[in-house]
């Protein structure tokens, strides 16, 4: 699984710094979808997912720059399925 993960970033991974050092990111603008009583809300949403090895320690309030962006951590990140990669809600200047 590992092997299919760095395949995925290295091929797709955007280079960014984090704590000074240079990690491969993916970014994602995805929906998030709510609920308001019986309303549905639909609000957009920037995700980026990093790989566990490269940002062990990533908590809400890190950031991450590119050359086009910087990305804030305004949510705290989860962990996927194999423990591999997390997946955290940011937002972008």
């Amino acid at each position: 699984m590992k092997m299919a993960v760095d395949s995925l970033f290295n091929r797709l991974g955007q280079r960014a710094k984090y704590q000074n050092k240079d990690v491969l990111i993916l970014v994602f603008a995805a929906d998030d979808v709510g609920e308001v009583g019986f309303m549905n809300t639909l609000s957009p949403t920037t995700i980026i997912k990093v790989r566990v090895e490269d940002a062990p320690n990533l908590a809400m309030g890190d950031s991450f720059e590119t050359e086009n962006a910087c990305y804030h951590l305004i949510a705290e990140p989860k962990k996927e399925q194999h423990l591999l990669v997390w997946r955290a809600e940011v937002s972008c200047d």
